[in-house]
């Protein structure tokens, strides 16, 4: 009975050994969490502040957008027509902010308009930090085929040759990007998101 028991314990040793030996670990980057909210704002538009908890706040009143606007081609164009020496170029117009006086609600005073801002507020932070991975010994030509397979099936353009190539690392990495994963490297969650087993 003794001698069985030993066997046990030395076969579970032997699994955890194996086991640990299988599962890899690696520092990724995990990109920040930033999504936009709607944040409303009354802003006084009275004279008389009396009474009232106003502050003066910054609030985008236009947001920041692209514009087709013409530009001259050079100041060297020489032909007699000026619409000859014009392009329409599309170009980068940057938000408008403006200090307006704003209340916390609009209990206190009906002299206020409503004004919507759309803000990026940061739910997670990004960074590094250590997951679990494919161990390098472990993938196989038959594992990057399966992954190269998935990848296709989501859209990507690249060829199902069981090589980790570099058209296959860039897809994962934009893979993993798009779910929000930690990339870097074949970790155990991206194949889970491929539904890979």
């Amino acid at each position: 009975m003794k001698n069985v028991f030993l066997i046990l314990i030395s076969i579970f040793i032997s699994l955890s050994a194996y086991s640990q030996n299988n599962v890899c670990k690696a520092m990724c980057t995990i990109d920040p969490v930033v999504v936009e909210e709607e944040k409303i704002h009354y802003i006084f538009t009275g004279s008389d502040t009396t009474g009232l908890n106003v502050k003066s706040t910054k609030i985008t009143i236009m947001e920041a957008r692209k514009e087709l606007v013409k530009r001259r081609k050079s100041a060297d164009c020489l032909s007699p027509n000026p619409a000859d020496c014009m392009v329409e170029v599309l170009e980068e117009i940057p938000p408008v902010s403006m200090n307006l006086y704003t209340l916390p609600n609009n209990e206190k005073t009906t002299e206020y308009d409503i004004r919507k801002e759309k803000i990026k507020v940061v739910k997670s932070e990004g960074g590094q930090t250590e997951v679990a991975i494919v161990c390098p010994k472990n993938r196989s030509a038959k594992l990057i085929k399966r992954v190269q397979a998935a990848l296709i099936k989501s859209g990507y353009p690249i060829v199902e040759n069981g090589t980790l190539d570099q058209a296959t690392q860039l897809s994962i990495t934009d893979f993993q990007k798009s779910k929000g994963l930690p990339y870097g490297d074949l970790t155990l969650s991206t194949l889970a998101a491929l539904g890979i087993k």
